[in-house]
């Protein structure tokens, strides 16, 4: 029985990975789990799973000790210093925090090499790449193209854009999300995330990987092969299919939940609006630079929050981050985890009043 601990348990992805190992008793035993705030659904569910329980992310290193899984569901800047802590402690990572890899993906995969560790990746765009090249072969890969919903305001200009609500922006009409990932959804940030995300983790250049919209969210990414075929793979949208394959790799047991059976559907595929949701040109524009996946999370953690508070406009994310774009895109790039840390520091504290959390996390990169 393998051991797992969950950062993030009471949000979208923790809840869902709890659902998965009640599907297989047997096979899993949660020894830890951590939430930001929501201490009532904490208290219960350590209190169901026997498992060691905090608010906040204290103790990491004592949390994890014991576990041969660490789920890492915690979003945004915030979640990787869980990653560091695991690939540090030789544990498999299954990491649903992209920002993470996006950002230092090349280093954490160093700390994973030298520590026996591994990443599996739990969002359902990397992971069907994942599965497709485990099931098909790295080899026979010629590019990859990440499917996107289009989010609630597909098909939206700007002008209807100008005033929308924050419910409406959280209103997913695919996914169930946390408030973070459900507004990275909204304004596309989310999938430019996952384009650096996924060139990270598999060794794919920006050139290499298209983007698609895909409104019914059951074709999760494709595989372009070196023949010209083109592999997909497709499920209903539901995380917990995901979970459970990182969970029980290479080894899969029959799924817990209905599969996808055709009957009467249609799937579209149509191309994003560059102009109303700006942050597919930035990759264009930006892609090559070392220093965009990192300028770009951390002015989008910042932007995110003023939205979610009510400071800031939906389109006005777009202006921040392009104005922090001048400022910082052409700084030094980063050597080592540590600067890189620094970097994205710096950059909150210039746009941001924030508690700092940059010296810590570099402590901890070394």
């Amino acid at each position: 029985m393998k051991t797992v601990a969950i950062f993030g348990s009471t949000g979208s992805i923790g809840k869902q990975s709890l659902e998965v190992i009640r599907a297989f008793p047997n096979d899993f035993k949660v020894i830890a789990l951590t939430a930001h705030s929501s201490a009532k659904l904490l208290d219960a569910q350590s209190k169901e799973f026997g498992a060691k329980s905090a608010l906040g992310l204290k103790n990491k290193e004592e949390l994890i000790a014991n576990a041969d899984y660490v789920i890492n569901g915690v979003p945004g800047f915030d979640g990787l210093g869980i990653s560091i802590a695991a690939l540090k402690a030789g544990k498999i990572l299954l990491s649903a925090n992209k920002e993470s890899l996006a950002i230092a993906g090349k280093w954490l995969k160093e700390i994973a090499k030298e520590n026996g560790a591994k990443i599996y990746p739990l969002d359902s765009e990397a992971s069907a790449i994942w599965q497709l090249m485990h099931e098909h072969g790295e080899d026979i890969l010629s590019s990859v193209t990440l499917t996107c919903s289009g989010g609630p305001f597909l098909g939206k200009t700007t002008d209807e854009l100008a005033n929308v609500t924050i419910q409406q922006a959280l209103d997913h009409p695919t996914w169930q999300m946390g408030p973070k990932v459900s507004l990275d959804s909204a304004t596309l940030i989310n999938k430019v995330l996952e384009v650096c995300e996924v060139s990270k983790l598999f060794n794919i250049p920006f050139s290499k990987i298209h983007i698609s919209v895909h409104p019914q969210s059951l074709v999760h990414s494709m595989v372009h092969t070196k023949t010209g075929g083109t592999k997909m793979h497709i499920t209903q949208n539901d995380m917990r299919l995901f979970i459970s394959y990182a969970l029980h790799y290479p080894n899969q047991p029959e799924p817990a939940w209905p599969i996808l059976r055709a009957k009467r559907s249609e799937m579209n595929f149509l191309q994003a609006d560059e102009e109303t949701f700006r942050s597919i040109k930035w990759l264009k524009q930006h892609g090559g630079n070392p220093n965009f996946p990192i300028v770009l999370n951390a002015l989008n953690d910042i932007a995110t929050s003023r939205f979610l508070n009510g400071d800031m406009k939906f389109l006005e994310i777009y202006d921040f981050i392009e104005a922090g774009f001048e400022k910082w895109l052409y700084e030094m790039p980063p050597k080592t985890l540590e600067e890189m840390i620094e970097f994205h520091e710096k950059i909150t504290n210039e746009h941001s009043n924030t508690a700092s959390r940059g010296k810590v996390l570099a402590s901890q990169a070394k």
